[in-house]
């Protein structure tokens, strides 16, 4: 009898043993892993958007910073004193160089816009395969490896991850407002718990986190210290250890198993965000600004005068831009964008009439029509430089058939009396003029001399003939 007391007891326990044995026997995680893992699982959603926006932004930027200066080159063309459309050209030559300096870098920024991207994707795929790992085959009545309620109840299904944006399409139309404040220069500041193993009844719940060993029921054999879920979750086998708190310091984190994307994304992401902005919406204007109250840019300008064959001292020529710049944009001081809103609102032609029509170079938007405004200016003065050409030439072949005086003096009175508007005087014995060749010869000169006269005081054709050629070069910029 004893002994069959001893034999039930010893069955009875056994029994009661069995369970225990093949249930998990490591710490469940704290709520505060998988709610920092979904809230940098939003985040990592945003990362998408925010290097589209940044893309666009550039673009749209750098087609602003081209189509005003288009509008410049136009308003400059259009401008008869020489001193406003060397300023203005020399403007418009300045946005140009911001927009191809823009351009340039371009190809680079979107390298690390798409790699920010990518990087970010990747981590947040481990997070959601992750959680979908340890939620979608368990019930959280015996076992379980997430705490609903830490030292208490296990999550039962994936439903139970409250506001948890795991397992869904990607898309670059989430945003996040606080997507800066989480990438910090030192790391992803929504990871932050120093340590996420559960207790009390939930501390031998979890087949995953048992101390290393050798038995085939041990997941992990060996010491190791690796990240997992996407390199938000630290783990040491030992004894063992686990946290999310490394994830605030991501980039001093020693290379080991599973750092590599979640430091490429860190990394990328935090250039991305506070590299450059670029608005078009203030970029053009700014850049104006700028140069306006730049004391540099005059020796830019004169240049400009140079080129067009402007005379002068360069004190002389400085003082003279300096002057030009006041009065177009005030130095970039207190009437600055009073000056700048009627500069850009100068009409020009608008660049898709058959018939000379202007608007508002500010209202033009079309790269096609500003380019035509451009050319239609280039074009004209092209024509007129070549009209006036032409007038002078047949003023000059005009004079050449001017009837010139006849040489009478010293003719024998034979001769004399062939030749043309000449006569022999018997009074006095010589050849002379008869009055009608006297009268036409005068009348020759005075029109000669009106003819110089007028040439020498057209301002508009000294100007075409003189600086036409280089001005048209200053404004191709």
């Amino acid at each position: 009898m004893q002994a069959l007391r001893r034999t039930l007891t010893i069955s009875f326990v056994a029994a009661l043993a069995w369970p225990q044995q093949a249930s998990g026997s490591g710490n469940a995680l704290k709520t505060a892993a998988w709610k920092e893992m979904c809230q940098t699982a939003k985040e990592l959603r945003a990362v998408p958007a925010a290097a589209a926006n940044k893309l666009a932004s550039t673009r749209q930027t750098i087609a602003e910073l081209e189509a005003t200066a288009l509008r410049l080159a136009a308003v400059a063309a259009s401008q008869a004193d020489v001193g406003d459309a060397a300023t203005l050209g020399a403007l418009a030559k300045e946005l140009s160089t911001e927009a191809a300096s823009l351009s340039s870098g371009y190809t680079a920024e979107t390298n690390k816009a798409l790699t920010a991207a990518a990087a970010s994707a990747a981590v947040y795929g481990g997070i959601s395969e992750f959680l979908n790992l340890l939620t979608a085959g368990i019930t959280g009545t015996t076992n379980g490896c997430l705490a609903k309620r830490d030292g208490s109840t296990l999550i039962g299904g994936r439903g139970e991850l409250t506001d948890c944006p795991i397992d869904k399409d990607l898309t670059v139309d989430e945003t996040s407002l606080t997507l800066k404040d989480t990438f910090t220069a030192d790391g992803i500041n929504t990871l932050n718990t120093d340590d996420v193993k559960d207790t009390s009844s939930n501390a031998a719940l979890c087949v995953l986190f048992q101390p290393a060993g050798n038995a085939p029921s041990k997941l992990f054999h060996k010491s190791a210290e690796f990240l997992a879920a996407g390199g938000t979750l630290s783990v040491n086998t030992d004894t063992p250890t686990v946290k999310t708190a490394h994830g605030k310091t991501i980039s001093r984190e020693p290379s080991k198993v599973g750092t590599a994307l979640i430091k490429q994304a860190h990394t990328q992401t935090h250039e991305l965000l506070t590299g450059p902005e670029n608005d078009p919406t203030t970029a053009t204007k700014s850049k104006i600004k700028a140069l306006a109250s730049d004391t540099n840019f005059a020796a830019t300008i004169v240049k400009k005068l140079r080129l067009i064959g402007m005379a002068g001292s360069d004190k002389t020529l400085e003082d003279y831009a300096k002057a030009k710049i006041k009065k177009l944009l005030d130095d970039g001081k207190a009437n600055f964008d009073t000056k700048w809103n009627a500069l850009i609102d100068t009409n020009i032609y608008d660049g898709k009439s058959d018939k000379i029509q202007t608007e508002k170079a500010s209202s033009i938007t079309s790269t096609k029509e500003l380019i035509q405004s451009v050319l239609y200016y280039q074009i004209d003065l092209k024509t007129k430089l070549k009209r006036v050409k032409e007038e002078l030439e047949q003023k000059k072949n005009d004079c050449e058939k001017k009837t010139q005086k006849p040489e009478c003096n010293g003719k024998e009175e034979g001769e004399c009396g062939t030749t043309k508007g000449c006569e022999w005087n018997k009074t006095e014995e010589k050849c002379k003029l008869t009055e009608g060749a006297q009268k036409d010869a005068e009348k020759a000169k005075q029109e000669i001399g009106k003819d110089d006269k007028t040439t020498n005081t057209t301002g508009s054709n000294s100007f075409v003939i003189k600086r036409a050629p280089l001005l048209l070069a200053v404004l191709l910029f």
